[in-house]
C-alpha cells in the first residue's frame, strides 16, 4: 500500500513544540489532543488495534501517529514487522534506531524517524553518516539535553530534528528549541501542556 509522504505533509506534525511520548492513551485525552503528533511507545502487539481505534475518534482523531517499532513488544522490528505496520492507515510513521529501515518506511508509504544516541564524540560522527546514508524525514537526537549542546554540529543538516530524553522543565524545552529543534518528546504530562499555549 503506497500512503503519500511528503515534506509539506510533515511541517504541521512540528508546528506545536512537545510530542507526548505514550502508550495509555486514556491518559489526559484533551491534553494530548493538542499535540500536533504522538509517539506511540511500549505496549503489546495485541493491544495495537485497540489503542489505534481509540486515537481514530475525536478529539485524537487529528494527531499524527508514530510507532515507536522497537519497542512494540510481540513484534520484529524488521521489514515485515514494518509491513504488518503499515496495514494500519492510522499509524503515520514510525521510530526506530535500526537506519536501514527508513528506506523499508519510505516503500511503504510511512514517514521515518530515525533515533540517534548522542553518547559521544564518535557516536554524533556516525548518526551523521547514518543520516546521509538513510535521508529519514525526521531525526531524533537522544538525549535530549545533549541535542543543544551539539546543535552546531547538526546545523547544515536540512532534515528537521526533535530530541528528547531527560528533558524535565520548560526551560530545558525552550533552550532545546532554541538550539534548531523543531520539537522535544516526553512521557512527562506536566510538558504536555506547554502544547495549549502556543
Amino acid at each position: 500500500m503506497q500512503r503519500g509522504r511528503t515534506t509539506a505533509k510533515i511541517e504541521p506534525w512540528l508546528a506545536k513544540p512537545v510530542i507526548p511520548v505514550v502508550w495509555d492513551i486514556t491518559k489526559q485525552p484533551q491534553v494530548l489532543a493538542s499535540a500536533a503528533m504522538i509517539f506511540l511507545q511500549g505496549g503489546e502487539v495485541a493491544d495495537l488495534p485497540a489503542v489505534l481505534d481509540t486515537l481514530d475518534k475525536p478529539p485524537l482523531a487529528r494527531v499524527a501517529v508514530m510507532l515507536h517499532i522497537d519497542l512494540l513488544a510481540g513484534l520484529t522490528s524488521d521489514e515485515a514487522g514494518l509491513h504488518f505496520v503499515a496495514k494500519y492507515p492510522r499509524i503515520n510513521g514510525i521510530i526506530t534506531v535500526r537506519s536501514h529501515l527508513v528506506a523499508s518506511a519510505r516503500r511503504a508509504g510511512l514517514v521515518s524517524i530515525l533515533r540517534l544516541f548522542l553518547q559521544d564524540g564518535r557516536s554524533v560522527d556516525r548518526g551523521l553518516h547514518l543520516i546521509e546514508q538513510s535521508k529519514p524525514d525526521i531525526i531524533e537526537l537522544i538525549p535530549g539535553v545533549a541535542a543543544a549542546e551539539i546543535a552546531d554540529r547538526f546545523a547544515g543538516v536540512s532534515i528537521p530534528r526533535t530530541a528528547g530524553g531527560l528533558i524535565r522543565t520548560p526551560e530545558v524545552v525552550h533552550r532545546i528549541l532554541a538550539s534548531g529543534c523543531r520539537a522535544v518528546s516526553t512521557s512527562n504530562p506536566a510538558l504536555w501542556a506547554m502544547n495549549e499555549t502556543t
